[in-house]
């Protein structure tokens, strides 16, 4: 995440994995958020566990899911 949207030392880049609880949702999903010093945080959430995340799954939640406000 930091290389793919170019971010600086200074914003933190947290991962967890959870287990989702919606229907049909599968077992795990990871959420990726991106705290910068000065703005606003950012979202994302992957329906997949975080071991099996790769860049081009990150770069695709990018691309294809707008970013929540956190």
């Amino acid at each position: 995440m930091r290389v793919l949207l170019g971010l600086d030392d200074d914003t933190a880049v947290l991962i967890r994995q959870l287990a989702c609880t919606e229907p049909g949702c599968p077992p795990l999903e990871t959420v990726v958020v991106v705290l910068p010093m000065e703005g606003t945080a950012r979202r994302w959430t992957l329906h997949r566990p975080a071991d099996q995340i790769t860049e081009d799954d990150l770069r695709n939640a990018l691309l294809a899911t707008p970013e929540q406000p956190d």
